[in-house]
């Protein structure tokens, strides 16, 4: 059991959610709202391989947390990185692998989200606005790959939900670093309020969160046959959720702050990753979806003694 509660903590399972909410877009308006075993199957290979770069990302950074965070499952030597490093691996493969079998376009992408993810826990998210701008990009094609494993295409409503969901992801990324700030300043590592400066970098999260709002309002003019009302709602509520944890961050720049930005950002992507499923679905179903993720993902952060 000791061993199934470190591995939990290494793919921090509170955040199970994100690749479900980023997934579902694509998967549901590709499927025209059909729940086929193409949607389940294209969640469960985005789950796995978010959890693979969430173990990935404790390998590379085991010297560094065994000075900011000892407790984790490698510095505190209750995991090895053989251990990590190895199903981590093996997890992507599996994931490459049902990529090619579903067909070829989703496989490819399956290797290009890979790639960013290697990169990112490997090289960039040491440097600065580069970390903060590869890892939104993984999460925003989940949805691209989410319609490619349904029907083989992207619909133009999939391309609206990358750029929502890339750019409001850049603006939890920004934010979500601030939460370490100090103990990254130790051990030498660059995030973004440390390149670009603290005003810049939150200036920066603001106006990509705000963007992204605008990209959920464009089918609204674009599109004939999209009802904004049966959407927009859950744009609305997840700019909120981001608004208003994050004004303690701005009024006050510290790590105590940022990580209350992450836990309102984490919840208002619960919120606004999904939300373009409300041009395919109704707002009952939308629903059906996003509470209980949302009620699931509060439990687990509140009962879980680990920082995600």
């Amino acid at each position: 059991m000791k061993t199934v509660k470190a591995y939990l903590e290494l793919i921090r399972y509170p955040l199970f959610a994100i690749p479900i909410v980023a997934t579902l877009p694509g998967a549901l308006i590709a499927s025209e709202g059909n729940l086929s075993w193409r949607v389940i199957a294209a969640v469960v290979i985005a789950m796995f391989g978010y959890f693979a770069g969430m173990i990935k990302n404790d390998y590379f950074h085991k010297e560094t947390d065994a000075i900011t965070n000892p407790d984790r499952p490698l510095p505190s030597q209750r995991l090895t990185p053989k251990q990590a490093i190895i199903p981590a691996s093996i997890i992507y493969s599996l994931c490459v692998i049902c990529g090619f079998l579903l067909n070829i376009k989703a496989g490819l992408l399956v290797i290009g989200l890979v790639a960013i993810s290697h990169l990112y826990n490997a090289i960039f998210k040491a440097r600065g606005i580069l970390g903060s701008l590869t890892l939104p990009v993984g999460i925003g094609l989940l949805s691209i790959f989410g319609a490619l494993v349904v029907s083989g295409h992207v619909p133009r409503l999939v391309w609206y939900a990358f750029g929502a969901i890339t750019l409001y992801d850049l603006g939890t990324h920004i934010t979500t670093t601030f939460k370490d700030i100090t103990r990254d300043s130790k051990v030498g590592i660059v995030t973004t309020p440390q390149q670009l400066g603290i005003r810049p970098s939150l200036i920066l999260s603001a106006v990509a969160t705000f963007l992204s709002f605008f990209i959920v309002l464009l089918p609204f003019w674009t599109e004939d046959s999209v009802n904004i009302q049966s959407y927009i709602i859950f744009g609305i509520l997840g700019v909120i959720a981001a608004i208003v944890t994050r004004i303690p961050l701005y009024v006050q720049p510290k790590e105590k702050n940022g990580y209350f930005a992450l836990q309102g950002s984490m919840f208002g992507s619960i919120l606004f990753f999904p939300c373009f499923i409300g041009t395919t679905i109704s707002i009952q179903s939308t629903l059906l979806i996003i509470v209980p993720l949302l009620l699931i993902t509060i439990l687990l952060i509140k009962t879980t003694p680990q920082e995600v």
